[in-house]
């Protein structure tokens, strides 16, 4: 038995972006969807809620690469996107008290958010259920 064959070999996580633009159009604009509405957040940094938004996003990208250096572009990516869950729910009880365009904002990432909660969820179900960790290359990751 070769002694390096234990190494794991991680991918660059900034080959996710080159891959990503390789999917299924849906695919690529559902991703730019949800980095934009998050990013908007920086709209209203003054609010406590849109830095906590914005950090949650920043930490959930950099759980996706390294997710995605390890396992490439594969269903289990979806489990980037977990710090989304407690977020949800903060977002659903702050919500009511929010008015005006800080409301409407969050409502929207709100809806994006779970949208993506849904679809994740199911990714990564199919991940370890179908006992198949990789995707082929090139494919369209929800198939």
């Amino acid at each position: 038995m070769d002694k390096n064959s234990n190494l794991v070999t991680m991918r660059n996580p900034l080959k996710f972006f080159s891959e990503l633009l390789q999917q299924p159009p849906r695919i690529s604009v559902w991703v730019l969807v949800l980095m934009l509405v998050n990013i908007a957040s920086l709209a209203f940094w003054n609010e406590p809620l849109a830095q906590l938004v914005f950090t949650t996003f920043m930490l959930s990208a950099m759980m996706m690469m390294a997710l995605y250096a390890r396992f490439g572009f594969t269903r289990i990516l979806g489990l980037g996107h977990i710090l989304w869950i407690p977020l949800l729910a903060w977002l659903l009880i702050h919500l009511p008290a929010m008015d005006g365009a800080f409301g409407l904002y969050l409502l929207a990432l709100s809806l994006t958010i779970g949208i993506s909660l849904v679809l994740d969820i199911i990714d990564v179900w199919k991940y370890f259920g179908h006992g198949r960790p990789y995707v082929a290359k090139h494919r369209d990751v929800r198939e």
